[in-house]
């Protein structure tokens, strides 16, 4: 949110916005720029922002699926060892191990 956009916006020059008879107004629009997140878009108001546990309950859950996505992970990759291992041993005809 800039001066300059909310002027074109509404159709004023940033003169008229700079006027000493708008500076509450100049005020508003820069206390609410202030408030706006570094990507540009809008700052959620305060009854719409995550609170601090529910933040730390989706970090958790975040945390949690990572892990078994890790682990998952690691199991194949060892089933794929073992596979590839199985296969090298075919096409060298060594018999499988019993069992």
């Amino acid at each position: 949110m800039t001066v300059a956009g909310v002027a074109a916006r509404a159709g004023v020059s940033r003169t008229f916005l700079y006027d000493d008879a708008q500076a509450p107004l100049l005020a508003k629009l820069r206390e609410l720029a202030n408030k706006q997140p570094a990507t540009g878009r809008p700052a959620l108001p305060d009854h719409q922002r995550i609170t601090t546990k529910s933040h730390e309950t989706v970090v958790r859950a975040l945390r949690d699926a990572n892990r078994k996505l890790h682990e998952e992970n690691e199991r194949l990759r060892n089933e794929l060892a073992m596979a590839l291992g199985q296969l090298r041993d075919l096409r060298r005809g060594i018999p499988a191990p019993p069992g």
